[in-house]
């Protein structure tokens, strides 16, 4: 897809086109998703578009590209290793809960965005998942001060940043600053329709372009594919 000025695709053809090429450039992009819906594969998918760098910290980079590769994801990623960071120990072992470890974390993070605001090279960020960081048991502000530099470097370097936020995880008083924050939506669920469960995308908000006002039914073959054919019950 031919990339227009001032947008950046997404790697979603329908809703590409329905974008008139993507997002707007220097976007904060929360994916506000059910984790039951397969939102690892939107991940994925954006980080195939163009050079990314991903935030992994639930599970280890290469389980993540091994998945990758096996939905088809062709992809060029540097992962920053958010999990080996905070989980093992130089031995491999894992040592979570500690207090100054959450602080060296965070610093670690600043570190890493400061290395990319550098780059002079269009990439995607994605955070996966930003819901690791809000369950860290530290004071508010460093999870405050961290939401805030990512938002800033998307802006100060026009690129992609797209953070991962589970549903039904956090108290509404966590998650609606990030909501509010946030230029765009990706809101993900599933739900039941008789006796079939069918994954949901909505768009309900994108800062910079009118938002898509209708939900879209996906599935997962080669890449995250919209169904057209069917409208939501």
């Amino acid at each position: 897809m031919i990339q227009r000025s001032g947008s950046v695709p997404t790697g979603i053809i329908l809703i590409d086109r329905r974008l008139d090429g993507g997002l707007p450039k220097g976007s904060l992009v929360c994916i506000y998703a059910n984790p039951v819906g397969m939102p690892e594969a939107f991940l994925y998918q954006f980080a195939s578009v163009r050079k990314t760098y991903y935030f992994n910290t639930s599970r280890p980079a290469k389980c993540i590209l091994q998945d990758m590769h096996s939905m088809g994801f062709e992809a060029d990623v540097e992962f920053i290793d958010i999990f080996n960071q905070y989980y093992l120990n130089e031995y491999g072992q894992c040592t979570p809960g500690d207090p100054y470890r959450n602080k060296e974390i965070f610093d670690f993070v600043y570190g890493q965005l400061d290395r990319l605001s550098q780059k002079e090279e269009e990439y995607n960020v994605i955070f996966d998942s930003i819901s690791f960081f809000l369950k860290l048991n530290i004071d508010i502000s460093f999870k405050e001060c961290l939401l805030n530099k990512i938002y800033l470097t998307a802006k100060q370097t026009e690129n992609l940043f797209y953070i991962y936020l589970l549903k039904n995880t956090h108290a509404p008083d966590s998650v609606y600053p990030i909501l509010d924050l946030s230029d765009v939506i990706f809101d993900i669920d599933i739900t039941k329709i008789g006796d079939r469960w069918v994954n949901v995308l909505s768009i309900p908000k994108i800062r910079g372009k009118q938002p898509i006002s209708e939900s879209f039914r996906y599935y997962i073959s080669e890449g995250v594919v919209i169904d057209t054919a069917r409208d939501i019950a």
